[in-house]
C-alpha cells in the first residue's frame, strides 16, 4: 500500500503566539487566543471531512465512536511542558475495522485514513493512499496552507 502523510502545521493557522510553540498550558492571551483558533479550525476541518465521505471518528482498537471534540482539543492538539504528550492516532472510516496496532492499519487498511498528532505538538498528520478522492479533497480544501508530505512510519 502506498500511504503518505499529510502534515499541516499550526503556523497555517495561527502565527500571533508569544512562545516558541504553542504550550497548552501556557496562559498568555495571544497564545491562548492562537490555540482556541487552531482547535476551532481543526473541529471545522474534521467535521466537514466526515459529512463530506460520510466517516466516522474510532480509536484504533476501539469499537467506541471519538467525538471530533477529541480531536479538536488541547490535550491532543498541543505539547505541555509540564506533561508532554501523549501520541494518539484515530482512524476515520465509515465504519469500525479493529486494528490490533498502526502496522496492521498501514497493511489492512482499505479505504480509511489515519489521523495522528505531533511528538511536538505544532503539526496534525492525515494518512491517506496517495491517490484516494479523500487525499485530493484534503489538498483542494488545503491548497493556500504550505502542507509536508510525511512518509508514513507505524511507531
Amino acid at each position: 500500500m502506498s500511504i503518505m502523510g499529510i502534515g499541516i502545521d499550526y503556523s497555517n493557522i495561527c502565527k500571533d503566539y508569544n512562545t516558541s510553540y504553542l504550550d497548552r498550558d501556557n496562559t498568555d492571551p495571544d497564545t491562548k487566543k492562537c490555540m482556541k483558533k487552531v482547535m476551532t479550525w481543526t473541529k471545522e476541518f474534521v467535521s466537514e471531512l466526515l459529512e463530506k465521505f460520510e466517516y466516522k471518528l474510532y480509536n484504533l482498537s476501539s469499537t467506541t465512536p471519538v467525538k471530533v471534540d477529541d480531536i479538536a482539543s488541547k490535550r491532543f492538539l498541543f505539547y505541555s511542558l509540564e506533561k508532554e504528550i501523549t501520541l494518539q492516532s484515530y482512524v476515520i472510516d465509515k465504519e469500525y475495522v479493529e486494528y490490533k496496532s498502526l502496522v496492521a492499519w498501514e497493511a489492512e487498511n482499505k479505504n480509511s485514513l489515519l489521523i495522528r498528532n505531533d511528538e511536538d505538538g505544532g503539526s496534525i498528520y492525515f494518512y491517506v493512499d496517495k491517490n484516494p478522492e479523500v487525499r485530493e479533497w484534503i489538498e483542494e480544501k488545503l491548497k493556500d496552507f504550505s502542507l509536508d508530505e510525511v512518509v508514513f512510519e507505524a511507531k
